[in-house]
């Protein structure tokens, strides 16, 4: 009888802490933020500043915004889009490059789906120089 209490008495202190662990979630902290960034760089190109910002949304979803403000004499550059290029980090295979989204005058776009989950690296620029940022993506 009194192991049957004490087993009552283990269980019943165990479902509280499960209970007050799980009801207090909030189901925001297990969604991502859309709008803060989770990894994030800044370079300084020959021809001006590029910021490169990824948000990984869940569900292998991301997106990728990209802003490139050129120097006064780099006029070349400034009409330009960049080159972006997503791969795998302990993957040897091809990354590949998603459609950018001009959103105005040295500001793109791309949202697009990753095949798999883990760590991925982007590249971001204009020809040899780029801006390279890693994240992870669920």
């Amino acid at each position: 009888m009194l192991a049957v209490a004490l087993a009552l008495g283990v269980f019943a202190l165990v479902g509280a802490f499960i209970w007050a662990t799980v009801g207090t979630l909030d189901p925001r902290d297990t969604v991502a933020d859309r709008n803060v960034p989770t990894a994030e760089v800044s370079e300084v190109l020959p021809d001006g500043r590029i910021d490169v910002q990824v948000y990984a949304l869940g569900n292998l979803d991301v997106r990728l915004e990209i802003q490139f403000t050129p120097d006064a004499d780099a006029f070349e550059t400034a009409a330009m889009r960049p080159d972006v290029n997503f791969a795998m980090v302990e993957m040897h295979m091809d990354g590949f490059d998603p459609p950018l989204q001009l959103i105005e005058a040295g500001a793109w776009r791309a949202n697009l789906k990753l095949p798999m989950a883990g760590r991925w690296v982007v590249n971001v620029g204009f020809a040899e120089d780029f801006a390279e940022v890693e994240f992870d993506a669920k």
